[in-house]
């Protein structure tokens, strides 16, 4: 069963960016209408997706309170993607593979999707953006170079902020690193929040260094690690999900390739779930969203809140 959304509140449904009043410099992603949208992921207990549920089999909280499903899609709608790689010194040895595993996403996007590539070391830059075309974005791939820090946090944000400027209502974010934030001026409560706030999914992978001797950043050796703790921290609240890749280039294992295909079945598996709040205050401040469905074994992913109200 699928119920399409009108064009008139698909349009309305977009994202707004603002100031924050604790960081005038922070951008907030946020509704500008009080439809709240949700992409939701269902697995079994072994993992795997779970499609075909109906719409009554979902029940959607708000700080407790129920709410109302009045959208509801089970279609593979059109989705635009941010990759988001890390191209520091201590990706040479692994960028051929990260690489290989992004043009292979690429290819796999639909006539409709839409994708731009961003990277970042000392700096963060868009490589390719949406309006490049995808053709441009895959090129620009294979001209990737690894060399220097790491601004993740910095990456983050910006990526985001690119993102609330998608044409599809569907969105998500790949980030791909081995390693600590060692160079951002963005701290990382800030990039946590723009993730919570962001309508958008957030994967991330981070590649462990116990292969092919990785040297890391000289400068920061005993913090060029991967924080899966910090990666967690960013994807769990959008439903989305961080990937740990330790001996990732074993022989016959392509770990990275695999998570990302994985990542990019996921996105063609979701569910897309849409309410109007009961509460109509207006009253500005963090929502908490639940979303769960009939059946107990299944585990469901989703977006932890939204933001509600005037400027925050």
């Amino acid at each position: 069963m699928t119920i399409r959304i009108p064009a008139s509140v698909a349009i309305t449904a977009g994202i707004a960016i603002s100031a924050s009043a604790q960081d005038p410099t922070a951008p907030v992603f946020r509704s500008t209408t009080n439809l709240v949208m949700i992409t939701a992921t269902v697995t079994a207990s072994d993992g795997q997706p779970v499609r075909g549920l109906p719409q009554d089999a979902f029940t959607i909280t708000e700080e407790g309170i129920p709410q109302t499903v009045s959208v509801f899609d089970t279609g593979d709608v059109p989705v635009s993607v941010g990759l988001l790689v890390d191209t520091s010194g201590s990706m040479s040895d692994k960028l051929d593979d990260v690489q290989d595993a992004l043009r292979h996403f690429v290819d796999a996007l639909r006539m409709d999707d839409e994708a731009f590539l961003m990277e970042f070391a000392q700096h963060v830059r868009m490589v390719a953006g949406f309006d490049e075309g995808r053709d441009r974005v895959r090129r620009a791939i294979g001209l990737l170079n690894a060399n220097g820090g790491t601004a993740l946090y910095d990456g983050v944000v910006k990526a985001l902020e690119a993102l609330g400027r998608a044409g599809n209502r569907r969105r998500a974010l790949l980030l791909i690193t081995d390693g600590n934030d060692t160079d951002s001026a963005t701290s990382a409560r800030r990039a946590n929040d723009a993730a919570r706030r962001a309508e958008a999914v957030v994967y991330a992978l981070g590649i462990g260094h116990g292969e092919r001797g990785s040297f890391g950043h000289f400068r920061f050796r005993q913090e060029d690690t991967v924080d899966i703790g910090a990666l967690r921290r960013l994807s769990d609240p959008t439903g989305g999900r961080s990937y740990r890749l330790e001996n990732a280039h074993q022989v016959g294992l392509d770990a990275i390739d695999q998570a990302v295909k994985e990542i990019g079945t996921e996105l063609r598996q979701q569910y897309t779930l849409g309410y109007y709040p009961t509460n109509t205050s207006g009253k500005a401040g963090f929502r908490r969203i639940e979303v769960r469905v009939s059946e107990p074994s299944f585990r469901v992913r989703a977006r932890s809140g939204y933001w509600s109200g005037g400027a925050q």
